[in-house]
């Protein structure tokens, strides 16, 4: 019997010392910010310009700043809430056309090494909407979102600092204006870079 206590006792201590060493890098809670390149999804709409030169602008575009807080929860799990600005526009001399949204994020991880975690959760696009002036102008909506999933890699090369691999699927449909009733597939891959204030 006391050799059996010995053994259990012995693998709950590795297993421990193993979820120890599993733990992501830096302080139990650290605020963050955030920058992406996103691609994929549906077209919205494609523009010529002068110089020959042509831009689609896409459900899924193409900039994503971030922000927000990680949080260790118990040993190899952490967790991540943050608010973003992500967009995409086509720029010219006489008109600008840009679709943008708010997304909220809640993901959670398991660390599966000590630099390295895997993470799945949920996302929100709020204030989704095309702008558009000039030549361009008239497109003018107003989007819904439906609640998305994420799903991604995040790798520490550095404590303070990761690199995520991403897909999110999510769909909008127009509420008003030029797009009212479309519906359009939001799903995207990313890369971004993250750093770490503690």
């Amino acid at each position: 019997m006391k050799r059996t206590i010995a053994v259990l006792g012995t693998a709950l201590l590795m297993a421990g010392a193993a979820q120890a060493q599993n733990q992501r890098p830096g302080a139990d809670v650290r605020p963050f910010v955030g920058f992406g390149l996103t691609f994929g999804g549906d077209k919205l709409e494609s523009f010529d310009f002068s110089n020959g030169t042509t831009s689609d602008v896409r459900a899924s575009g193409l900039v994503d700043f971030r922000g927000g807080v990680d949080f260790l929860i118990s040993g190899p799990f952490s967790g991540q809430a943050s608010v973003g600005y992500h967009f995409d526009s086509a720029n010219g001399t006489n008109g600008d056309y840009t679709f943008s949204r708010v997304p909220l994020e809640l993901i959670g991880y398991v660390s599966v090494a000590p630099s390295f975690r895997l993470g799945a959760g949920l996302r929100k696009s709020l204030d989704v909407r095309v702008e558009s002036d000039g030549a361009v102008g008239g497109f003018d909506s107003n989007f819904k979102s439906n609640t998305g999933f994420i799903l991604e890699g995040e790798y520490f090369p550095w404590q303070r600092v990761g690199i995520k691999l991403r897909y999110v699927n999510e769909k909008f449909t127009g509420k008003d204006g030029t797009y009212r009733g479309q519906k359009f597939d939001g799903a995207h891959g990313g890369i971004y870079g993250v750093y770490y204030f503690f």
